[in-house]
């Protein structure tokens, strides 16, 4: 796979988690990235935005950057948003083993991001949260895309 990039900016909105999924397809459909890496991404790009939008109280008019990458094997998507800093990685880890009336709401969706992808990294920078999401997918098996 060539070396490729892409970046978009989405309103912080319903729609624009849409246009994000949107974009992301369009970026790796022609890159023969397997469609179980691309099904990934598009649930943990589901996640982070509905997160940001939800949490980060941005208004409507905000927009979230979305940058996606590709190359040989691994595939990038950062995300940049000027909501209060934020890093998800700093938030404990869910009790899973509790029962479901002990449990506290939250914290299922950054471990569901954490155990889907490869690296994620957080940093704070020029006042705006950055969240990276890196992923090492298989190559396709045959020269054909994969359409699983």
């Amino acid at each position: 796979m060539e070396s490729a990039r892409r970046t978009v900016a989405v309103p912080a909105t319903a729609a624009g988690m849409r246009r994000a999924a949107e974009a992301f397809e369009a970026f790796t459909t022609p890159r023969r990235i397997p469609a179980s890496g691309r099904n990934r991404f598009l649930l943990v790009l589901d996640e982070i935005l509905s997160n940001i939008i939800r949490h980060g109280r941005l208004p409507p008019t905000d927009t979230i950057d979305l940058t996606f990458s590709a190359e040989d094997d691994v595939v990038v998507v950062e995300f940049v948003d000027s909501a209060a800093a934020f890093n998800p990685l700093d938030a404990p880890a869910p009790d899973t083993t509790a029962t479901l009336e002990c449990r506290q709401p939250g914290g299922l969706g950054i471990a569901l991001v954490r155990a889907m992808m490869d690296e994620v990294r957080y940093e704070r920078r020029d006042g705006h949260n950055v969240l990276t999401l890196v992923a090492r997918l298989p190559a396709p098996t045959t020269g054909k895309h994969d359409e699983d």
